[in-house]
């Protein structure tokens, strides 16, 4: 009975694992990301690709960051600035 319900606890988290993440930004010119933030790591979604950035340290707010800068979500209650290479996207609020 128990491998039942881990198989099933298992399936879900699968299946979570392949939606969207919980967190919803819009940007400025309508355009969005995903993100799910934990204690020590960001996962951003944007234009179909994944990023998983460590947290640094900051003065206000919160920072993700990855070691080259190329990739950063920088977070201060709902609003949000994301960097995705040569992307910047300010303005963000996040809906969801």
């Amino acid at each position: 009975m128990n491998k039942f319900f881990g198989a099933i606890g298992f399936s879900l988290l699968l299946s979570a694992c392949s939606s969207s993440l919980p967190h919803q930004y819009t940007c400025e010119n309508n355009q969005t990301f995903d993100a799910m933030v934990m204690s020590d790591t960001a996962i951003v979604q944007f234009n179909d690709e994944e990023r998983s950035l460590p947290r640094i340290r900051s003065a206000s707010g919160a920072q993700w960051e990855s070691e080259d800068k190329k990739f950063g979500l920088y977070t201060k209650g709902k609003e949000a600035m994301l960097v995705w290479g040569d992307n910047t996207l300010r303005d963000c609020v996040l809906v969801r």
